[in-house]
């Protein structure tokens, strides 16, 4: 007999699939039209974009850093810019929006090359690009990060040593490896499936000169369906870079998180609980049944180890407890997202920084980062 969960979980994916159909159906014109736009775009591309020398130097190490700020670009953008100077890396600008003539001239000051292109393709669009650029440019960069401004990064300044030092043997590291797991009704099992999620990537030359590496950035079909980019960007680059037998880790995954907050005492969880951030209904029930628990209970660690581990099971662990997070890893970025977890996990983090429970960032994050909290209150 099939179990209740497994018809469960199937019911609930052809719901999924129902509700997302009125925008696949609206998308599918443009993306018939795609082969031919892609065709243009590759054809044109030297008169549809504008490369831009910049005024620092080249180097072996080089930073694809995509930016897309229509509004102007903002103080974070410029201190990552710095960041990544002050690391020995030439970044590569990347800017999928137009800027006005201002923010262009401040960026040259701060960069090697800067590429204005259109917004076709979203990240991975401008990541190919870039890199196609590169190789027309026969660089081979003993170290390329390729990142985004989707997340307020670093929130520590020494990121990539700790990188370096700690994933060392790692071809492709990231910043947080997407463990997918597999719903029961046990609260979830974890999965072989991953990916490393791609607002960060630091790549060695290991990388850059491995056929599989040079194959995938040559072939992807940039587009602009969300899903496939998702699907064949994202998830895929991490999959054919592994199936090619390249060693890709990641600063933080949920698995190992789990497993070093069970060696925390009592006292972390109670902390834990105080700066959660929950988004679903059912975990926000169960966090109320947790909070009505009596800590002195027998039974209310394990309870609570469990309420955890199922609630990072159904979302991102550093968005859920981000309180736990800076202390068992060390808050390496921020989603800027405008999902309620991370809208929630947003919050959660600033009450924490307030309260002196987690590491302060550099001043221009924590700044956007109370400004995106008070603009979200202002709209309730």
């Amino acid at each position: 007999m099939v179990p209740a969960w497994k018809i469960k979980r199937e019911l609930n994916r052809i719901k999924d699939q129902f509700l997302q159909l009125p925008q696949t159906l609206a998308s599918l014109p443009g993306r018939l039209r795609e082969p031919a736009r892609r065709a243009a775009y590759l054809r044109d591309f030297d008169q549809l974009t504008q490369r831009h020398a910049g005024r620092l130097p080249p180097s072996e190490r080089i930073a694809i850093f995509l930016i897309y700020q229509p509004d102007g670009i903002s103080a974070s953008a410029i201190a990552t810019c710095n960041w990544l100077i002050s690391e020995g890396y030439a970044p590569f600008l990347v800017l999928n929006c137009p800027v006005s003539e201002t923010d262009r001239d401040r960026l040259l000051d701060l960069c090697w090359s800067l590429l204005e292109r259109p917004n076709f393709g979203y990240d991975f669009g401008g990541y190919q690009d870039a890199i196609r650029l590169l190789n027309r440019d026969g660089a081979r960069p003993e170290r390329l990060i390729v990142m985004n401004d989707s997340v307020w990064a670093p929130m520590r300044a020494d990121l990539l040593a700790l990188i370096e030092t700690d994933f060392a043997e790692a071809d492709i590291c990231g910043l947080l490896h997407d463990e997918k797991v597999i719903h029961d009704t046990s609260g979830g099992m974890p999965s072989k499936r991953s990916h490393i999620e791609s607002y960060f990537y630091l790549i060695r030359r290991s990388a850059w000169d491995h056929p599989a590496f040079q194959a995938f950035w040559r072939d992807y079909k940039m587009t602009d369906y969300k899903p496939h980019t998702i699907k064949l960007g994202e998830i895929g680059f991490s999959r054919r870079m592994a199936a090619a037998g390249l060693r890709l880790d990641a600063y933080s995954r949920r698995e190992v998180f789990l497993q070093r907050l069970r060696e925390k005492d009592d006292a972390f969880l109670r902390q834990t609980l105080k700066y959660a951030a929950y988004a679903d209904a059912d975990r926000i029930k169960a966090a109320r049944r947790i909070a009505a628990l009596d800590p002195a209970s027998p039974g209310w660690r394990a309870a609570v180890l469990d309420h955890i581990r199922r609630t990072v099971n159904r979302k991102r662990f550093n968005a859920s407890f981000p309180f736990a997070n800076d202390h068992i890893f060390g808050t390496a970025f921020l989603k800027k997202s405008s999902e309620p977890i991370f809208a929630n996990m947003r919050a959660a983090y600033l009450r924490a920084l307030e309260d002196g429970a987690v590491a302060e960032p550099p001043a221009e994050i924590r700044a956007e980062i109370a400004a995106m909290v008070a603009q979200a209150r202002s709209r309730r």
